[in-house]
C-alpha cells in the first residue's frame, strides 16, 4: 500500500473519533433526568473536561420532551387601520402648511375622507396630495368629499411589517425565558408558530407574549464607573457560588472572569466620544453562556454596591452565532431611569440606504416621530449632544446609537457605525427599524391554536421512535450480510459509520429531533445502503466478465459513481426546497434528510472504497464474496 491510502485511512479514523467525541455531550444530556435536561448548568456539571461544550448536542423537540404549541394570529387590519388613522393626521397637517385651511381628513376603516368647502379645492388638494404621497391612490369620491387609500403594494408590506414586528417582540421575551430550541416563525401571511420545548405553564406564556411591546429610549451614562467599581467588589468578595479564573482570549490577552456555573462574566471597555469632546471609557460587563442574563441580574441585586439613584441597568444580547433567534451572552448598559420617549411617538421607522456621493450606499435607520414627539426628540437631543441614547424594547437594549446634534422637524436618522460587513450592516438597519416600529404599529395578538403537549408523551414517542431505528437498521445490515456476504458487511460497517456522522452534524448545530427528524434519519440509512447496492451491482457484472478482482473494484466505483451522484443530488434538492419553504416539523425533515444525503454520499464512495482498497490491494484477496 502506497503513503497516500494510509493518509487516507488516518484522516478517515481522526474523522470518526471526532464525530464520536461531538456526540458526548449528548450521550450525557439523555442521561439526565427528564425535568433537568432544560438546565444547561445540570449538564455541564456532569461533562468531562475534554467534551465540547453542553450546546454541542441534540435537544428534544416538542413531540419527544413535551411543552406549549401556540399559533398566534396578527390582527394586520388593526394595523392597517392605525397607519390610516396616522396619515389622516400626517394630512391634515400637510394641508395647512400648503394653504388648504379649510380641508380635514380623516380616516374611515381602510380608506382617508378628505373633505372640503367646494370640489374645486378638492381636486386641487389631491392632485398635490398624490403628487406628494406617492404611496397613495384615488379611492373615489361623493358628495361628502373624496377618498385616497394606500396602493396595495404598500398595503402588503404595512401588513408585513406588522407581523415581523410582532415576531421580533415575541422572539425577545422568548429569549430572556431561557427556553431550550424554542421554534418561533411565520405561518402564513398573518400567523406566528411558537413552539416552546419544555416550558409547562401555558397561562403564563399566553400572558407574556399576548402583552403589548413597551419600546423606551433612555439616555446611557457612559461617564459613571459603576461596572469597574462591582467588578472590583466582586473580586474582593465573589459570589458563594463563583470563582475568579484566568482565561487566555483569541487575541493573546489574558483576563480575569468571573464564573458561575456555566456563565462567565468579564470586565470590558469601549470607547465613546463625550459630551465635551473628550475621549470615554466607559466600563461594562460581558457574560457570556446560557444563564448569561439571570446571572447578571443576580449579581446587581445581591451585591452590596446599588445601582446609583436615579440610574438602572439595560441589557444588549450578544446574537448567538449557530442557533437564530437566540443569545450567547449579554452586556450591560448603565442608563438613566426617566424614560425621555416611548414607542407611542414613534409613527415610522424604515431602513434605508444612502446613496449620497461617498456614502457607498451605507444603510441607516430613517425616524419619525408625531408632533408632540418631535417636540420632546428635539430637546431630548439638543441636552444630550454626544451622548448615547439607549433604544429599549421589553427591557432588552436593542442599540445605543450616538446623538450627534440637536434634532427638529420629527425626522431623525440613525446611522450605523463600525467596520462589519455590508450584509451585516443592513441586516442590522432592518432588525431595528422593526424594533423602532413595533412600539409605534401596534397589531393585536391572538391565540389562534394551542396544544399542550404532556410529558408522559415524550417518552413513549422515543421509544418507539428508538424501536423503528433499531428494527430498520437491523434488517437492512441483516439483507446486506446475506446477499453481498463480505460487501454487504462493508457496506454495514459504512452505515454505522454514516449514523453516527448523522447524529454528530445535527449535535454540532445544536439541533432539535422531533419525529419526522427520525423518520428523516431512517430514510437516510436507506438511502445510504443503495448507492452501495449499486456499486456492488457494477462489481459483479465486472467480474462476470473475467476481470481481476482489483480492475473490478476500479470499474464498479467509477461507473456508479455518476450515477450515485445523480441521485443523491436531486434528493438534495428537493431537501433543500423543503428546508426553504417549510415550517416546523416539515423543517426538522429536512435538515436530517440533507445532512444524511451527505454523509451517504461520503461513506458510500470514500468509507467502503477504502476498506475495499484495503481488503484487495492491503491483504490481497482475489476473490470477495459478491
Amino acid at each position: 500500500m502506497d503513503r497516500a491510502f494510509y493518509w487516507k485511512v488516518g484522516m478517515l479514523a481522526a474523522f470518526a473519533l471526532f464525530a464520536v467525541w461531538l456526540l458526548v455531550p449528548t450521550y450525557y444530556y439523555f442521561q439526565l433526568p427528564a425535568d433537568e435536561r432544560n438546565q444547561p448548568e445540570k449538564l455541564e456539571a456532569q461533562l468531562p473536561k475534554w467534551a465540547p461544550s453542553a450546546k454541542t448536542r441534540l435537544n428534544l423537540g416538542l413531540d419527544l420532551q413535551g411543552g406549549i404549541h401556540l399559533v398566534m394570529g396578527v390582527d394586520v387590519n388593526t394595523a392597517l387601520k392605525a397607519k390610516v388613522s396616522r396619515r389622516a393626521d400626517q394630512l391634515v397637517a400637510w394641508a395647512r402648511e400648503k394653504g388648504f385651511n379649510d380641508v380635514n381628513a380623516q380616516g374611515e376603516g381602510m380608506k382617508v375622507l378628505i373633505t372640503g368647502p367646494n370640489r374645486a379645492d378638492l381636486d386641487k388638494f389631491e392632485k398635490q396630495a398624490l403628487d406628494y404621497w406617492q404611496d397613495m391612490a384615488a379611492a373615489g369620491s361623493d358628495e361628502k368629499g373624496l377618498s385616497l387609500a394606500f396602493q396595495d403594494q404598500f398595503i402588503r408590506r404595512i401588513k408585513e411589517d406588522a407581523v415581523d414586528q410582532a415576531l421580533k417582540v415575541i422572539s425577545n421575551r422568548v429569549n430572556r425565558w431561557g427556553v431550550t430550541e424554542p421554534i418561533i416563525a411565520k405561518r402564513g401571511d398573518n400567523a406566528i408558530l411558537v413552539q416552546l420545548p419544555g416550558f409547562k405553564d401555558p397561562a403564563k406564556a399566553k400572558e407574556l407574549l399576548g402583552k403589548t411591546a413597551q419600546l423606551e429610549f433612555k439616555i446611557v451614562d457612559d461617564e459613571n464607573p459603576y461596572f469597574r467599581d462591582l467588578y472590583s467588589a466582586l473580586k474582593a468578595a465573589p459570589p458563594a457560588d463563583g470563582k475568579f479564573e484566568t482565561v487566555t482570549g483569541d487575541n493573546g490577552r489574558t483576563s480575569e472572569q468571573l464564573v458561575i456555573g456555566t456563565t462567565k462574566v468579564g470586565l470590558e471597555f469601549e470607547h465613546v466620544e463625550g459630551p465635551g469632546g473628550q475621549t470615554l471609557t466607559p466600563p461594562y460587563l460581558l457574560a457570556m453562556g446560557d444563564n448569561a442574563r439571570k446571572t447578571l441580574e443576580d449579581l446587581v441585586k445581591n451585591a452590596s454596591l446599588k445601582v446609583p439613584e436615579g440610574r438602572e441597568m439595560g441589557m444588549e444580547c450578544i446574537p448567538a452565532k449557530l442557533v437564530k433567534n437566540a443569545c450567547d451572552g449579554y452586556r450591560t448598559f448603565l442608563m438613566k431611569s426617566k424614560t425621555e420617549l416611548t414607542g407611542d411617538a414613534v409613527v415610522d421607522a424604515r431602513a434605508l440606504q444612502d446613496n449620497s456621493q461617498g456614502a457607498g450606499g451605507k444603510p441607516y435607520v430613517s425616524l419619525q416621530f408625531d408632533k408632540a414627539g418631535a417636540q420632546d426628540f428635539e430637546r431630548v437631543t439638543g441636552d444630550n449632544i454626544k451622548r448615547r441614547m439607549a433604544i429599549v424594547l421589553d427591557q432588552t437594549v436593542n442599540s445605543a446609537p450616538v446623538i450627534q446634534s440637536r434634532i427638529g422637524g420629527g425626522n431623525a436618522q440613525i446611522t450605523l457605525g463600525g467596520l462589519k460587513p455590508f450584509p451585516e450592516l443592513v441586516s442590522e438597519a432592518n432588525d431595528l427599524a422593526l424594533v423602532l416600529k413595533a412600539g409605534a404599529l401596534p397589531a393585536p395578538v391572538t391565540i389562534g391554536e394551542e396544544r399542550t403537549v404532556g410529558a408522559s408523551l415524550g417518552p413513549e414517542l422515543i421509544r418507539k421512535g428508538g424501536y423503528a431505528v433499531a428494527l430498520g437498521l437491523a434488517l437492512v445490515v441483516l439483507f446486506m450480510a446475506l446477499y453481498y456476504k463480505t460487501t454487504g458487511w462493508v457496506a454495514n460497517v459504512a452505515l454505522v459509520f454514516n449514523a453516527i456522522i448523522n447524529l454528530s452534524a445535527m449535535a454540532s448545530l445544536n439541533a432539535t429531533l422531533t419525529l419526522p427528524g427520525i423518520a428523516g434519519f431512517v430514510l437516510t440509512l436507506g438511502i445510504a445502503v443503495d448507492a452501495n447496492v449499486l456499486i456492488n451491482e457494477r462489481i459483479r457484472e465486472e467480474l462476470r466478465l473475467g476481470k481481476t478482482m482489483r480492475a473490478a473494484l476500479e470499474a464498479g466505483y467509477g461507473r456508479a459513481f455518476w450515477t450515485i451522484f445523480d441521485s443523491h443530488v436531486t434528493t438534495l434538492i428537493a431537501g433543500l426546497v423543503l428546508l426553504n419553504y417549510g415550517t416546523g416539523p416539515v423543517r426538522g425533515f429536512a435538515v436530517m434528510l440533507i445532512i444524511g444525503i451527505v454523509a451517504s454520499l461520503f461513506t458510500s464512495i470514500v468509507v467502503t472504497r477504502a476498506i475495499m482498497d484495503w481488503l484487495v490491494i492491503g491483504r490481497g484477496w482475489h476473490k470477495i464474496s459478491v
